[in-house]
């Protein structure tokens, strides 16, 4: 997905969210957004997608305020909340009529916790609303089908929080080879290795947890190494609108599962805000 004017105040909120969350020192503060500001201005929007902007903006968060990981507490506070939420979760998926649908909604309704788009959702509201409403794009019976002709699965992560939704949906995905797929370092509320393990990811058999992409350590998500690891597997699942932008193009096996909260991405993917999607 291409980047768009529209993009630019989106990343300039973001670096004033994320300045004030990595400090309280106003002067700081101001000279990260300055920085961003600059940056913004000298860098062409052609050819780029939105995650490789980004990518530049958090990294200057990072540099100026002198903090590695300014979104540490709101990801350590959603890996707790959800984790808490994890056998009430796992209820649903066990009463429900259609285990696998029912997990795939759930890592969907997930998605919600997201704080590049904002800071500002209510889980549990979602967490039903997801469960009751239709697909806008519905593509789950194709999904299913290639679930079970497929035995490698590269599983592309998203938030931290969200990978306890993930959790249960990766948990029905027996007897398959999955990689589980993270960021390198912290950017925004991604999560990392650290996060994947304190969730237990890393405890469900034949999951292998591995970090790439942003920031700064392993491929790029649009690089050749890591788009070739793509179309090496069996079957990509992308959680997330960050996986969508960097990945809609792209030429592989890959279903995308998101909950659409960018007019920009809405209009890309032929949806509105709200929506959930499975394409």
């Amino acid at each position: 997905m291409k980047t768009y004017l529209d993009c630019i105040p989106c990343f300039v909120r973001q670096a004033l969210e994320a300045s004030k969350m990595a400090t309280g020192n106003k002067i700081k503060q101001e000279k990260t957004l300055k920085a961003v500001l600059s940056e913004l201005e000298n860098t062409s929007l052609k050819n780029k997608i939105p995650p490789q902007i980004a990518r530049k903006v958090h990294r200057i968060v990072r540099e100026v305020t002198k903090n590695n990981d300014p979104y540490k507490k709101v990801k350590d506070k959603y890996n707790r909340k959800a984790l808490k939420m994890y056998p009430s979760l796992k209820r649903k998926v066990a009463k429900s009529k259609d285990r696998l649908l029912t997990a795939t909604r759930l890592a969907i309704a997930g998605n919600i916790i997201d704080f590049g788009p904002g800071s500002k959702f209510d889980l549990k509201k979602t967490i039903e609303d997801v469960l009751a409403q239709d697909f806008a794009i519905n593509h789950f019976n194709q999904f299913r089908k290639a679930l079970n002709s497929s035995k490698k699965i590269l599983y592309l992560g998203d938030n931290a929080g969200e990978i306890v939704f993930d959790r249960i949906l990766l948990e029905e995905l027996k007897d398959k080879e999955i990689t589980f797929v993270v960021k390198g370092g912290p950017i925004i509320n991604d999560a990392t290795v650290d996060d994947a393990r304190f969730v237990g990811i890393d405890k469900i058999a034949k999951i292998e947890v591995v970090s790439n992409g942003d920031p700064d350590t392993g491929p790029a998500r649009r690089s050749k190494e890591f788009i070739n690891k793509l179309q090496d597997a069996d079957l990509v699942i992308s959680k997330g609108q960050g996986n969508y932008e960097a990945l809609s193009e792209v030429d592989a096996d890959i279903f995308f599962l998101l909950k659409v909260k960018c007019p920009l991405i809405a209009r890309d993917i032929g949806a509105k805000v709200g929506n959930i999607i499975i394409k």
